[in-house]
């Protein structure tokens, strides 16, 4: 084993913290008026927002419940997903960017008021997001990073240090966005 690199499929700390219900195979045909294919995040959502509009909903999954994507995530609830704000102004323009960021801040809103709806305990906090590169090289990135989010009017700021002594020559950072123990939620 090679000690110096990651493994190449880490088991995700999320799985390790938390107990997952475990169902058996469905063995009979059940009817109901919604059928929800895959019991990630999305899924489960997709039908806990059914079932709350008086829809009988099933879901289903050929695996374990949140063991894909879901399972493996950073756990960040941001708007920041790297440098995307000056590309989808470049390619989509500023209206459709523009939304982009609404949607998002729409859904960690979503995320946020659920939590505190049904008090699930699960780590829920909010935290500033970076961007930020060691290279200076990269900086002119940031910099159009910067600049997208001044156009869009995203609240953002450009900083030269970052927060508990990580290492990097400038960032951009996003206020307000948050973290929690995904399988938790």
């Amino acid at each position: 084993m090679n000690r110096t690199s990651m493994p190449q499929s880490p088991e995700p700390l999320w799985r390790k913290t938390a107990t997952m219900p475990q169902f058996p195979p469905l063995t009979q045909d059940i009817e109901a008026d919604v059928a929800v294919a895959g019991a990630g995040m999305a899924g489960i959502v997709t039908a806990y927002l059914l079932a709350n509009e008086g829809y009988k909903t099933i879901m289903f999954d050929a695996g374990s419940i949140a063991n894909g994507t879901s399972g493996h995530t950073t756990a960040k609830i941001t708007a920041q997903h790297g440098l995307i704000y000056d590309e989808l102004i470049q390619h989509i323009g500023k209206e459709k960017a523009s939304l982009y960021y609404k949607a998002n801040e729409t859904a960690a809103s979503f995320i946020e008021q659920t939590i505190l709806k049904h008090g699930i305990r699960c780590d829920f906090s909010r935290q500033d997001a970076f961007l930020y590169t060691n290279s200076d090289a990269y900086i002119e990135k940031l910099e159009k990073e910067m600049q997208a989010y001044e156009t869009l009017g995203i609240p953002g700021e450009w900083i030269g240090s970052l927060p508990d002594g990580i290492p990097g020559k400038k960032a951009v950072k996003m206020a307000g966005q948050a973290q929690f123990h995904p399988l938790s939620y």
